[in-house]
């Protein structure tokens, strides 16, 4: 991989290009990621675009992100299969950097440590800002409270905002996003002007 990354925006249905796109990848055997924006939150339409689409003035497009080697793939395979099936590239532009926010709290000691992995393994090749240090509080005097009680015998606590290389700061945020006691802001992307 050589970490050039790029926002390409398709017309078309969103289910039939990300089937289109991952069954291609899966049968190409190479080791190709790409990251589709209902996914991962960064492709949000507004209001007018919703209603846009819903009259029929604006077609459905799904935007997603890829590295260059399967851009330049995608662009021969849509160039021969989507003139038959009304797909087409609408836009194309080089990713300069990713980032998000997130918001950790949980009670639970299993899921703490599960998070502190997942961060602490992300803060060697991301930059997480301010510095990851999560607070763990052990409260003994609550060993024993139920679960919706208002004391908790554990608790793990973290915020930031993780910035980097595409690809990590995908796989990072996709990791965080399987566990519901994460708050996680919007992805914002940072493009090459």
């Amino acid at each position: 991989m050589n970490g050039h990354y790029f926002e390409v925006i398709i017309a078309g249905h969103h289910e039939y290009i990300k089937g289109f796109i991952s069954g291609f990848i899966t049968g190409s055997g190479l080791r190709w990621e790409a990251f589709f924006g209902e996914d991962y939150d960064f492709d949000e339409e507004n209001v007018i675009e919703m209603l846009g689409r819903l009259v029929g003035i604006r077609d459905e497009h799904t935007v997603i992100v890829v590295e260059s080697q399967l851009l330049n793939i995608l662009k021969e395979l849509l160039d021969r299969q989507g003139r038959t099936r009304d797909l087409k590239i609408l836009s194309i532009r080089e990713i300069k950097e990713e980032s998000f926010t997130f918001s950790i709290r949980t009670f639970s000691r299993e899921s703490g440590e599960k998070l502190d992995r997942i961060l602490s393994e992300a803060s060697s090749v991301l930059k997480i800002t301010p510095p990851y240090a999560p607070r763990e509080q052990e409260i003994p005097e609550g060993k024993g409270v139920e679960a919706y009680a208002p004391l908790h015998d554990y608790e793990f606590q973290a915020r930031g905002s993780i910035a980097g290389e595409c690809g990590e700061v995908f796989r990072c945020y996709g990791k965080l996003k399987r566990y519901e006691v994460v708050e996680l802001g919007p992805m914002e992307i940072a493009f090459v002007e």
